[in-house]
């Protein structure tokens, strides 16, 4: 298991990078949306000309055969946030991802939703998207490595009628938060002792490799490293080279910590 942590800007070590240089990117920048996060403020007048640059330079350090995970979602004051900041990145869709932090399904809600639930007027979100580029848009994906069982009561049928115990994963994943307040210590491990606000789940994570059949030779980056989620993913569970940038002290810091 090999990680780098730079605690710096992300623009300033990617512009100290090579072209092609590294072979998978899973990140979600900040929203824009007045999140209190430890030092950053979240309000950018010029945040669609940074995401640009972001993305630019994200793109140009990919290889061409690289895939860039980009995790973003709008809001009740910018519900077209997620595509403008899609409109940024220079490659093409792949895929359009929904994660869905909350469904309702049979009468039931499955999940942890954000916004008031209170409100006269709004619905609480219940989703994010998650983009997947690529250079063309045509980059192979490792459909084996990111299928998903069968239902246990359909497992045996299916395995008779197509000799497959899995199928696809789809472009819907329902995946639930880890830092609820209900969770506990288990929330306190992956938050931190500065309590980062906005975390995306292992899982998510996970289902990106996944789909980019990482392994042992690739090299992973996460331009908001946050808590080190994708930096620890990468590198404990899946053996890649894991490189974050995360400008707050106290946050790599704590990745640091983790990482141990």
């Amino acid at each position: 298991m090999t990680y780098q942590l730079h605690q710096q800007d992300c623009l300033t070590w990617m512009a100290t990078q090579p072209d092609a240089s590294v072979d998978i990117i899973v990140s979600s920048p900040p929203y824009n949306k007045g999140i209190e996060y430890n030092g950053y403020q979240d309000r950018r007048t010029d945040y669609l000309e940074w995401m640009t640059q972001v993305w630019t330079q994200a793109c140009r350090i990919l290889k061409p055969t690289g895939h860039l995970f980009l995790n973003i979602a709008g809001s009740p004051d910018q519900p077209f946030l997620a595509y403008e900041v899609a409109q940024a990145v220079p490659w093409r869709v792949q895929n359009n991802i929904v994660w869905a932090k909350a469904v309702e399904f049979k009468g039931h809600i499955y999940g942890r939703s954000t916004v008031n639930i209170n409100s006269k007027f709004r619905l609480p979100n219940g989703h994010e998207t998650v983009w997947h580029f690529t250079a063309k848009g045509r980059t192979p994906i490792d459909i084996a490595a990111s299928s998903v069982p069968y239902r246990p009561e359909f497992a045996e049928d299916n395995f008779q009628r197509t000799g497959r115990r899995t199928r696809p994963t789809t472009t819907c994943w329902h995946i639930g938060y880890e830092t609820t307040g209900y969770m506990g210590a288990t929330a306190a491990k992956v938050k931190g002792e500065k309590g980062h606000p906005a975390i995306f789940p292992r899982e998510l994570v996970r289902h990106c490799l996944r789909m980019a059949g990482a392994n042992n030779t690739h090299r992973v980056y996460d331009p908001f490293a946050g808590t080190g989620t994708t930096l620890w993913v990468a590198a404990k569970e899946f053996g890649c080279e894991a490189i974050g940038t995360e400008i707050d002290p106290d946050y790599a810091d704590f990745i640091h910590k983790r990482m141990l």
